[in-house]
């Protein structure tokens, strides 16, 4: 009887490893990006912001936020990273791209200082930043696309 228990056991640990793995393959492809597609976008000034996104920006700007804005003419990426006590700090667009299944903006915030002896924030590897500010945020600008946004912010 004890041999019984022994089979019935590793075959009850085989099915349940067998289990783990399906799930573990199925649970991956559902993470997939798909293929990145580069995107055309533009950083804006804040003269070039549409008036409502001025004003949502404006109520949040003291906290973090990350929104995206559509209008008539395009779609409105923006990224805050709050108050900060200094007026250096600009946000780097790192990267924007996109998949069938969303857009993926990549930021982070840098002293000036960084940037100027950073030699990969050089506008020939595509990289833009905001204007330098103690409420350090970015505005990007691109195509109206019917997708959501996911944001890497560090």
């Amino acid at each position: 009887m004890k041999k019984s228990r022994f089979k019935t056991g590793r075959g009850v640990l085989v099915l349940t490893f067998a289990l783990f793995l399906c799930l573990l393959a199925v649970g991956c492809s559902f993470n997939k990006k798909g293929d990145k597609e580069k995107m055309e976008y533009s950083v804006c000034d804040e003269t070039k912001i549409p008036d409502e996104l001025r004003d949502i920006i404006e109520e949040k700007k003291n906290g973090i936020f990350k929104l995206s804005y559509v209008n008539n003419d395009a779609m409105y990426i923006a990224v805050g990273y709050g108050a900060h006590n200094r007026q250096n700090l600009s946000v780097i667009v790192e990267d924007v791209y996109k998949t069938d299944n969303a857009i993926y903006v990549e930021t982070n915030l840098y002293t000036e200082e960084e940037i100027e002896d950073s030699q990969t924030a050089t506008d020939s590897d595509g990289i833009q930043a905001g204007a330098p500010s103690m409420y350090p945020y970015v505005v990007i600008k691109c195509d109206k696309y019917d997708l959501p946004v996911v944001f890497d912010v560090d």
